[in-house]
């Protein structure tokens, strides 16, 4: 019992790293690793996901178990990594809140057995892998299909200002104009409305009414959970 204890809970004393332990914590680290990429994959089935994420949360997990091992409490290694890791955090930029957490999730399961936590760590996962599960179970917070994004091209010799009001009061609960830009050096505006469809709405009539008006260009419409058009 003591000796299932000391492994679950270590003492914080610093200890000789043996092989047996680089192995156990590699060992843990990886397979909490796949149980989050599951959860991950369960829970982002519908919306969608990059194929090779889930595949990277779990090398993610040992790979920063080996490093937390390798720093072994040496402060100017572990600065050195928090410069690395601030720079991969900016040159790979998620678009979707849930996959920086999922990237962070891992970074602390391999933090975690890296420095011995495996009961913290494995009691961690098991309960937040469960709530990410719920949460996507019931949808919390996602704005549903009739929560859409419409992107109208205009062009430049048409005056946007209030040109599609009537046409968005008749297919629309609720409009708001969110953003005007140019595009194609100015030849073309783009306007954006964030909207909401009523039950039942024809989105078909709706974009052709607006195409008759902005002379057959561009007109889009795509859920606003997936517009990415402001991350950079």
């Amino acid at each position: 019992m003591e000796l299932i204890k000391a492994f679950l809970f270590p003492s914080t004393q610093e200890s000789e790293i043996s092989i047996a332990v680089m192995l156990t914590s590699l060992a843990v680290s990886l397979a909490l690793g796949f149980i989050l990429s599951l959860c991950y994959i369960i829970s982002h089935r519908r919306k969608g996901y990059i194929s090779g994420f889930p595949a990277a949360m779990v090398i993610l997990a040992p790979l920063m178990a080996g490093v937390t091992i390798i720093i072994n409490s040496n402060v100017a290694t572990a600065i050195s990594l928090g410069g690395a890791l601030a720079l991969l955090r900016i040159r790979s930029h998620p678009k979707d809140t849930s996959d920086i957490i999922s990237l962070l999730f891992s970074l602390i399961i391999g933090i975690g057995c890296g420095t011995g936590f495996y009961g913290v760590t494995i009691v961690m996962t098991v309960v937040l892998c469960a709530v990410m599960a719920v949460l996507g179970a019931f949808k919390f917070g996602v704005l549903g299909s009739r929560h859409m994004l419409l992107r109208i091209s205009v062009p430049e010799d048409l005056n946007f200002e209030g040109a599609f009001d009537d046409i968005l009061k008749a297919h629309t609960l609720e409009y708001t104009l969110k953003e005007i830009r140019t595009a194609d050096f100015g030849s073309i505006y783009e306007l954006r409305y964030n909207i909401i469809l009523p039950d039942g709405s024809d989105r078909r009539q709706l974009l052709d009414e607006i195409r008759t008006r902005n002379g057959n260009l561009d007109v889009v419409m795509t859920l606003r959970e997936f517009d990415t058009t402001s991350v950079k």
